[in-house]
């Protein structure tokens, strides 16, 4: 009985020092301004990117993020010791000899021996000219990344937060310089501040945390210029405000209320779907706003954005359709297909970075690019509506035929769409020459981008010429919209994460190849489904 009392109050121990929060309010370091990567963000918002990057996580044991790196910076030791490395690859895992865990030690990697080995393996291959990594050996560099970020973070080498006297522009310093040996004179009390911050957040004493942050935060603006408070309130107020992750969830409540609510536009249910949508909408258009101001450019320069301005394009185009035409299919698609991308954008940020970065020299300033991204992506939002439509369309001939009317509105809706997206995506191609024309010379070159933007276009307008020459009937058209749309996902999404090839290398990424294979395979599959069901009925 002893023994078990005595193993009880050890497990219970160590369950609370493996989640031991840091006892001091860090909430006033929130807004303090660092500079990386070329832009100037506050530190939660690069905290949040570390912790992320090392951990794999949103958050680290429950803890904010800007709490875990100030713990990390104050404690180098511990974070050295603490299992915050991330690590899922079990072959990898299996041949290091670790346990199957998630999470890892950067000391207890460092003392790895095969891990060392395969460290030596990779600089080595890098440090050839072609020389292509192997899988495993990818996975070894993405752990080295981060322990090296983990390094940087626990040393201050990462948190660039002093200023540069020449402006705003120029490079910032960071902790660990003001803890170099030949720091200039003038740097003194900020270092000594620094060090005094340093002292508070170990000793976890909330006291002199406030007192030393006060010196410290004047010791900066003595040093050199800064941003204005504001901007980087305004930054942390997006980051934990969440404005698309809200926007997806009262979509999903305005789908589920459209989808069960009787037909016609007298239902209660319907007009709270409506509202809800308009909200879900007006939430949507609220959180690209707050993003625009932050970044202080218009949105759609990467994966991330473009997934969140398609969906708000669907929904936008959606509720002009039904204030026109009064009919509840248009926002009952537009909302299911922005909840399945808006929580894509928010739950894979490996895959959909959602950090904000500066442009590349060749998109900034150029008014044509600008209007030739946003209409073609345009475009996309008016076909991924129409994929939202035929999919209900498919759904109605192959199970609910009898309701004829309701199937006539689909087509009709499915067909509006089609047409809105083929005139968007025809006018982003031509103003895409014409910037190409303007940046690079010339106003098609038969870059990847160009030419999978053109099989989309071709696709569509198949369709339409299918449907207008009487040779596809509106099954036809429902089936071969949804096919279409893998045109639409090769120029988004394939181009840049897949070919990876071309002019537009600004764009590139990778990850999601399994998601997208799994898709496209199971848009077939439903395809097929439905199209046996729809002929066996009519033999029947």
């Amino acid at each position: 009985m002893k023994r078990l009392i005595t193993g009880l109050v050890l497990l219970t121990t160590l369950a609370a020092l493996a989640g031991a929060e840091f006892r001091i309010d860090v909430t006033p370091m929130k807004t303090l301004p660092i500079q990386v990567g070329g832009r100037i963000k506050p530190l939660d918002t690069f905290s949040r990117e570390a912790v992320r990057l090392i951990t794999g996580k949103a958050s680290f044991q429950g803890e904010e993020p800007v709490a875990t790196v100030l713990r990390w910076w104050a404690s180098p030791e511990a974070a050295r010791n603490e299992k915050n490395i991330e690590l899922r690859n079990l072959a990898l895992k299996k041949k290091l000899g670790l346990p199957d865990e998630r999470f890892f030690s950067s000391t207890e990697l460092d003392q790895n021996p095969e891990f060392n080995k395969l460290r030596e393996q990779v600089h080595q291959r890098m440090r050839g000219e072609d020389e292509e990594l192997t899988s495993e050996e990818k996975e070894v560099q993405q752990v080295l990344v981060k322990m090296a970020s983990l390094e940087n973070v626990a040393s201050g080498a990462a948190i660039t937060v002093v200023p540069n006297p020449a402006g705003l522009e120029q490079a910032w310093g960071s902790l660990a310089d003001l803890s170099h040996p030949e720091v200039i004179e003038s740097l003194y009390p900020l270092r000594d501040s620094a060090e005094a911050l340093r002292t508070a957040l170990a000793n976890e004493d909330q006291a002199a945390f406030a007192t030393a942050l006060e010196q410290f935060r004047s010791g900066l603006a003595q040093v050199g210029p800064t941003p204005p408070q504001g901007a980087m309130a305004r930054e942390v107020f997006f980051n934990s405000f969440h404005p698309f992750r809200k926007a997806w969830i009262i979509y999903l409540v305005g789908f589920l209320c459209l989808l069960f609510a009787p037909a016609g536009r007298e239902s209660k249910l319907y007009w709270v779907g409506l509202c809800l949508a308009t909200m879900g909408f007006c939430l949507h258009a609220y959180g690209f706003y707050l993003r625009c101001m932050i970044a202080g450019r218009p949105p759609v320069t990467n994966m991330y954005e473009s997934v969140i301005w398609v969906a708000f394009g669907a929904v936008l185009f959606s509720l002009i359709f039904e204030y026109f035409y009064k009919a509840r299919n248009y926002v009952l698609a537009s909302t299911g297909a922005a909840v399945v991308c808006l929580i894509l954008a928010d739950t894979l940020p490996a895959v959909l970075d959602p950090s904000i970065k500066p442009l590349t020299p060749v998109l900034r300033n150029n008014f044509w690019l600008t209007v030739h991204v946003l209409t073609i992506t345009l475009g996309y939002a008016a076909f991924l509506l129409s994929l939202g439509l035929g999919h209900m369309a498919l759904f109605k001939y192959a199970f609910r035929p009898d309701q004829e009317e309701s199937v006539k509105n689909l087509n009709q809706a499915l067909y509006k769409s089609i047409q809105v997206g083929v005139l968007f995506l025809a006018a982003g191609t031509i103003l895409g020459g014409v910037w190409a024309n303007y940046s690079w010379g010339r106003f098609w070159g038969w870059d990847p981008k160009e030419v999978w933007a053109l099989i989309a276009l071709l696709g569509y307008l198949a369709i339409l010429h299918g449907r207008y020459a009487g040779w596809l009937r509106e099954f036809g058209m429902a089936a071969w919209s949804v096919v279409a749309f893998l045109g639409v996902l090769m120029a988004w999404y394939g181009v840049n994460f897949v070919l990876g090839a071309g002019l537009h290398s600004y764009g590139f990424g990778t990850g999601g190849y399994k998601y997208v294979a799994i898709y496209v395979l199971v848009e077939f599959a439903f395809v097929g489904a439905m199209t046996l069901k729809h002929r066996n009925r009519l033999r029947s």
